[in-house]
């Protein structure tokens, strides 16, 4: 431990007369104070600069030459240093007037003034009141000393940070900047030395003259750990660029001299704001591209149903015989031609409502609906399918449960789900609907002894415009259907799933919320 960290608490004695000093050290010392004896006033100058607790000196021991060796010490002190100082007088002196020699001591020092002779238990007294006050003295030291290194952490912790920092004084004098934010603007430490230049150089606009208001606003009484957002700010580099800073700062308490200190931190937010910037603008494209596209649809949805309900208009006429009698090969033909023109109908129909449902244009009523209500009169819709290539169709009772759903979204989905088993279960096969009631939820299976999907297969058959290798077979369309009809199941708060293998057909299955689970889809 060096002297500066020391506490020594010695009080050191300077009695030129005989042996009066040696007498003083082993008096003190029964007192319980530890006392070293000097010759001279150089020996006991070096042992204060060593450190004393304090010290005794006699009035014969004040000549002017000695005086002013004690002087020049304790004017090399410390400035949390004040040395106590007891300066024994000559009997009668303090009814008189003190030499100017101790005039001079008292004026420059922590002086107590004891006139000879001294009681003992006097003595002991005062020293021990100037050790005590020595004490808070060294309690200051000690105090300013760790706030010292502590500074000098911080400095060295904002200098390394690889972001921006600042570290700055509430009077504005910057005490240490980041290397990263010399870097990143161009500007040193030495010409940033306190708010005013960096506001200056990095906010005022050199072509207005405007000035733009400091980064760090007015000091309030924040405690200590006190964030505050200062916001976004356009920050010129030396170069002349300009980035976007986005900046924080926290208090940090006092400096030794009372300053408040604030740090703050910087964020470079400039490639941010462009993406976000540019994802506003794709957006806005997007949206402006939606919009073109259902106008699109919608009209030629009209150019293409006008003539396609003209053909089955006088389609209807031919077979009824209008414009004379048909054969029956004539009548098979016209019946292609009706089922040709039904069939585009639907697809027409079906990238629609996709583009509906993209757009977020489809309206939902959602109310509660006996689960019988939904798969009422649904076969007969596919019957004839059915029936040309002889599918057996079970379906079980309905359970009594009431779904919170969108009866119309909900029914279309079940028939297209029915439509697609027909579709592609082979002659003679079976459908089967069924039923699943779980907790707050309930399941409306469509299962089929169709050719089945591949594991691989079974989440992109839910894709748009997409149809499964193993379903290409002449059954046209246009590869919507299942992805519309999970969209329209997500929307209502519903799933829809399904499980296949090849060659063992195929379970779609529609989940719904019940009526006492209602919060959850609509959360």
């Amino acid at each position: 431990m060096t002297a500066a960290d020391s506490r020594s608490f010695a009080v050191g004695v300077l009695t030129p007369s005989g042996s009066d000093g040696g007498l003083a050290v082993r008096v003190l010392a029964k007192t319980g104070i530890e006392a070293i004896a000097f010759p001279d006033m150089s020996s006991l100058c070096a042992a204060i600069d060593a450190g004393l607790g304090a010290v005794v000196i006699a009035e014969e021991g004040l000549v002017r030459a000695q005086r002013s060796t004690l002087d020049a010490t304790l004017a090399t002190q410390p400035a949390w240093s004040d040395l106590p100082v007891v300066l024994l007088l000559s009997e009668g002196e303090l009814s008189r007037a003190i030499s100017p020699d101790i005039a001079e001591v008292a004026i420059r020092a922590n002086v107590t003034l004891l006139e000879r002779p001294v009681r003992i238990a006097t003595l002991a007294t005062t020293l021990r009141s100037a050790l005590r006050a020595r004490m808070r003295q060294y309690d200051v030291r000690d105090s300013i000393a760790e706030r010292q290194m502590t500074e000098e952490r911080l400095r060295a912790t904002v200098l390394a940070a690889p972001y921006p920092l600042m570290l700055h004084a509430e009077d504005g004098t910057v005490l240490q900047l980041s290397r990263a934010w010399s870097d990143l603007t161009g500007y040193g430490a030495e010409e940033i030395t306190t708010t005013g230049e960096w506001t200056a150089r990095a906010y005022d606009d050199p072509a207005t003259g405007e000035t733009v208001t400091r980064h760090d606003p007015t000091f309030a009484d924040d405690a200590m750990g006190t964030p505050r957002d200062l916001g976004e700010r356009t920050v010129r580099t030396r170069e002349g660029g300009e980035r976007i800073w986005r900046f924080q700062s926290v208090a940090l308490g006092r400096l030794p001299d009372g300053r408040r200190l604030r740090l703050v931190a910087a964020v470079d937010v400039t490639e941010m704001r462009a993406l976000i910037a540019a994802e506003r603008e794709a957006r806005v494209a997007a949206e402006e591209a939606n919009k073109a596209k259902m106008d699109f649809l919608a009209v030629m949805s009209h150019e293409l149903r006008t003539p396609l309900n003209a053909i089955g208009g006088y389609t209807q006429l031919l077979e009824l015989g209008i414009h004379g009698p048909i054969t029956d090969d004539q009548r098979n033909a016209l019946a292609r031609i009706r089922r040709s023109e039904m069939h585009l109908l639907g697809l027409i129909e079906d990238v629609l409502n996709f583009a509906k449902i993209e757009a977020g244009r489809v309206s939902f009523d959602l109310e509660p609906v006996p689960v019988a209500t939904l798969v009422e009169g649904l076969s007969s819709l596919v019957e004839p399918q059915m029936r040309s290539k002889r599918l057996r169709f079970e379906r079980v009772e309905p359970p009594d449960v009431t779904a919170f759903t969108d009866v119309e979204k909900a029914r279309q989905i079940l028939l297209n789900l029915l439509s697609n088993a027909v579709k592609f279960t082979s002659p003679e096969g079976q459908i089967h609907i069924d039923f699943n009631v779980r907790d707050g939820w309930v399941d409306v299976c469509v299962v089929d002894t169709g050719i089945g999907i591949s594991e691989d297969k079974l989440e992109s058959v839910f894709e748009p415009f997409v149809q499964v290798r193993s379903y290409a077979v002449s059954e046209g369309g246009t590869g919507l259907g299942l992805a519309i009809s999970r969209d329209l199941a997500r929307a209502m708060g519903g799933t829809l799933t399904v499980k296949s293998a090849p060659a063992k057909g195929s379970t779609f299955t529609l989940a719904l919320p019940t009526v006492t689970s209602t919060a959850s889809p609509l959360a």
